[in-house]
C-alpha cells in the first residue's frame, strides 16, 4: 500500500513507511518463534524472537501517536513520551538474563510469562489511552472521522491485548496492528488528497480573481471615454485616422477581454500588436510629446498576453506625464529572452498602496505574479532620475514556440 500510494507524498509517509518495517520485523519474529517450536533445540532462537516481538510490541502505537502529536508539542513532552517505550525495551533486553522475572519457558518448552512480563502490556495500554484521549479531543475539534477510526484502532488492541494477556486467543497482536494501521493511513491518504482537491480549487478561485482584477484595472472607463471622444473628433477632422483609431480600440479591447477566456501563452507577434494598437490610440491626440521606439531582434517566442501592453502604458500615463520617448525592445541573453521597457521621464513604482498600483494600470504586481505562473518568468521595475526600465525575462525552454528562436537584425518603428 505505501509503494501504491508512493507518489502522494504524505506528511506523515516516513512515519508510516517505519511503521510498516517495525510490522514485517515482528511478523518475522513470530514465524521464527513458530519455527522454532518444532524443536527445543532451537530454544535461543525462540527466546530471540520473543525479545524482539515484546521490544517492538508497543512501538507501533508509539510511532502513531507520534503521526498525530501536533508539531508545537515541546521536545521535553516528546522525550517524556518515550520513556515507557524504553523501560519496556530495556526489560525485554535482560529477559534472557532475568531467570523468571520477565518469561521462560518450562519443562514442556512452554511459554511462562514473569512479574516483569507485563510491561509490555501496561506500555501498551499507556499509549492506546493517550490514542483514545487525544481521539476525544479531535472529537470535540469536529473531525469526527478521524475519531472513529483511531477509537477503531484502539478498540481492536485493547481487545486482542485483553484475549492475549487471558491465553485466550494469543499470537494475533500483529494482525490487530495491521488492520488499525491500514485503516488509520487510507483515512490520511483520503484527507490528504482531499486537502490537495482543496489547494486547487482556491488557487483556480485566486487566480480567476486575479484574471477579474486584470480586467477591471485595465480597462478603464476613463481612458475608454476618452478614446471614444477623440475618435468623435478624429470623424469631423480625419475620416482615415478615426478608422484606424477604430480598428486599434478594437484590438485593444479584445487583447483584454480575451484575457479572461485563456490562461496560455500567446505569440510575442500578438502582444506587440496588442501594444501597438494601445500606443496608436493613445497617442491619437496629437498634443502629446511623446514617442515609441520598438528594437524588436527576437520575435519568434510565447509570452503571457497583456504583459508588455501594461508596461507601456504605465510608462506613458505615468512616467512622461511631460513628454519623453518609450523603447520597447527584445533580445537574446543566455538561456533568457530579454524584453525591456523603459521611458526617459520621471518614472513610476510598484510600491505603494493598493490605489497606486491601480493607477498604474494593471499594476505591476499583477504582471509579475502572471510572468511566474504562466511561464516562469520575472519582471524587475528600476526607476531613477534617467527613467525606468521594466525588464522581462522569459526562460527560452518555457517560451518557445514552433518557430526557432533566431535573430533577424533590428527593427525599429518609431512613431
Amino acid at each position: 500500500m505505501l509503494y501504491i500510494y508512493r507518489d502522494t507524498h504524505l506528511p506523515a509517509g516516513r512515519a508510516f513507511l517505519l511503521i510498516g518495517t517495525v510490522l514485517l520485523v515482528m511478523c518475522i519474529s513470530t514465524c521464527l518463534e513458530n519455527w522454532a517450536l518444532l524443536s527445543a533445540d532451537r530454544y535461543l532462537v525462540r527466546e530471540a524472537a520473543s525479545v524482539v516481538h515484546y521490544v517492538l510490541q508497543p512501538f507501533v502505537i508509539y510511532l502513531e501517536l507520534i503521526v498525530l502529536l501536533p508539531p508545537h508539542v515541546p521536545r521535553s513532552r516528546r522525550i517524556l513520551l518515550t520513556l515507557p517505550l524504553a523501560v519496556n525495551a530495556l526489560i525485554y533486553l535482560i529477559a534472557p538474563a532475568a531467570g523468571q522475572l520477565v518469561f521462560w519457558y518450562d519443562s514442556g518448552y512452554n511459554f511462562r510469562r514473569g512479574p516483569l512480563g507485563a510491561s509490555v502490556y501496561i506500555v501498551t495500554f499507556i499509549y492506546l489511552a493517550l490514542l483514545i484521549i487525544w481521539s476525544v479531543r479531535i472529537f470535540h475539534a469536529k473531525d469526527r472521522r478521524m475519531s472513529i477510526v483511531l477509537l477503531f484502532m484502539a478498540g481492536i488492541a485493547v481487545l486482542t491485548a485483553v484475549l492475549e494477556w487471558l491465553n485466550l486467543v494469543p499470537g494475533h497482536t500483529d494482525e490487530a496492528f495491521v488492520i488499525g494501521v491500514c485503516m488509520f493511513y487510507m483515512y490520511l491518504i483520503n484527507v490528504h488528497e482531499h486537502e490537495i482537491e482543496e489547494d486547487l480549487m482556491k488557487k483556480e478561485l485566486e487566480l480567476s480573481r486575479r484574471e477579474v482584477t486584470l480586467l477591471r484595472q485595465q480597462i478603464r472607463p476613463h481612458f475608454v471615454f476618452n478614446s471614444l471622444y477623440i475618435i468623435k473628433s478624429l470623424i469631423r477632422t480625419d475620416r482615415e485616422k478615426a478608422v484606424r483609431s477604430i480598428e486599434n480600440f478594437s484590438e485593444y479591447l479584445r487583447a483584454n477581454i480575451d484575457i479572461i477566456r485563456s490562461d496560455t501563452l500567446i505569440p510575442f507577434e500578438n502582444e506587440l500588436s496588442c501594444t501597438k494598437a494601445y500606443v496608436d490610440l493613445a497617442l491619437a491626440d496629437e498634443s502629446k510629446d511623446i514617442s515609441v521606439v520598438y528594437d524588436i531582434k527576437e520575435r519568434y517566442f510565447r509570452i503571457p498576453s497583456l504583459t508588455v501592453e501594461p508596461l507601456v502604458e504605465n510608462a506613458i500615463r505615468h512616467g512622461l506625464k511631460d513628454g519623453g520617448k518609450v523603447t520597447v525592445s527584445t533580445r537574446s541573453e543566455g538561456r533568457d529572452i530579454v524584453i525591456v521597457v523603459s521611458d526617459n521621464g520621471s518614472g513610476f513604482s510598484d510600491r505603494g498602496t493598493g490605489h497606486e498600483q491601480e493607477r498604474t494600470g494593471t499594476g505591476i504586481s499583477n504582471v509579475r505574479a502572471r510572468l511566474a505562473a504562466l511561464c516562469g518568468g520575472t519582471l524587475e521595475v528600476k526607476t531613477g532620475r534617467g527613467g525606468t526600465d521594466a525588464v522581462i525575462r522569459l526562460p527560452k525552454d518555457r517560451v518557445s514556440g514552433d518557430t526557432a528562436l533566431n535573430s533577424h537584425g533590428s527593427e525599429v518603428d518609431q512613431r
